[in-house]
């Protein structure tokens, strides 16, 4: 026979409430391992890199793969953003990427960074090739890094920026999201040589002195031809003032007047060094237009 205080603690208020509190706690165990699955790791999880990866005959690059995205069978892969570094088509390696793994992976972008090879070892020719194959490379095999082979959006500084140009105009990089070309002279090399009274030697180095090498070398000549190319961001600085604004603003004009959808971006505040160095800073102008630009053509 149950006594009082036995009946009181097994019907009682306290009783009552037990399964709510079992729910409760069951909920609370969902709600922390959705947690798990969505939120980000902390910053030192923030992205993984996939070091010196073979593309084609020797070259490497590096992908850095967004850590704190969701993976899974119904996640959706994320959009891509490959690089090509500056230092004059004679210089540079891979790894010249300043702030930009960290930035963008924290955005939700696979980025990719490649090395190609260098004048006089070979001509812009081959290095348009080498930029080529690494694109195709990224669309065999960026699944298995998380992103989007259907994404992918093409971007360089200085010479890389001329190179990604003009992988673009000549037709040889299809199927591109975007291309952004940040900050470089060589969209139209007659045109620079013209307004600088020579081809100058930085220039006369990776283009040769002979005025046929500059027209099959110039974004501007292929962009022509070929009509409409993939969007395109173009960011240019105050360096060398009116000249570099004057050719990168011809260029974008040629693009829209074949159909191109171009954004520009006048970083009057930035040297040619500083339009890459400071990309990912908070407040960053060019920063934000790059962002911008990216969240349109990869939706």
């Amino acid at each position: 026979m149950l006594t009082k205080l036995d009946a009181h603690r097994t019907d009682g208020p306290r009783a009552a409430w037990r399964p709510w509190r079992v729910l409760g706690c069951v909920a609370m165990l969902v709600m922390c391992a959705l947690a798990l699955v969505v939120l980000a790791p902390g910053p030192a999880q923030a992205m993984k890199l996939h070091d010196g990866l073979s593309y084609a005959g020797g070259l490497k690059l590096d992908v850095y793969e967004p850590t704190h995205v969701r993976r899974g069978l119904f996640a959706r892969k994320r959009p891509v953003v490959l690089y090509v570094h500056g230092g004059g088509w004679v210089k540079g390696d891979r790894k010249r990427v300043y702030s930009m793994p960290q930035w963008l992976t924290s955005r939700g972008y696979v980025f990719v960074a490649i090395d190609y090879r260098k004048v006089p070892q070979t001509t812009i020719d081959g290095q348009v090739r080498d930029v080529e194959r690494a694109i195709a490379w990224v669309r065999r095999n960026i699944r298995r890094y998380n992103g989007d082979p259907n994404r992918i959006v093409l971007m360089g500084h200085s010479a890389g920026a001329h190179l990604s140009a003009l992988a673009a105009a000549t037709g040889r990089a299809q199927g591109l999201r975007g291309v952004i070309p940040n900050d470089v002279q060589a969209y139209d090399l007659l045109a620079y040589a013209t307004k600088r009274g020579s081809i100058g030697s930085m220039f006369g180095t990776a283009f040769t002195d002979e005025p046929k090498n500059w027209v099959r070398w110039s974004p501007a000549t292929h962009a022509k031809r070929n009509g409409r190319l993939p969007p395109h961001l173009i960011l240019y600085s105050r360096s060398q003032g009116e000249r570099r604004r004057a050719i990168s603003i011809g260029y974008a004009n040629l693009l829209k007047g074949r159909g191109t959808d171009v954004d520009v971006f006048h970083g009057t505040a930035y040297s040619h060094g500083a339009i890459a160095a400071r990309l990912g800073r908070p407040g960053d102008k060019a920063t934000a237009a790059i962002e911008r630009f990216l969240a349109r053509v990869t939706r």
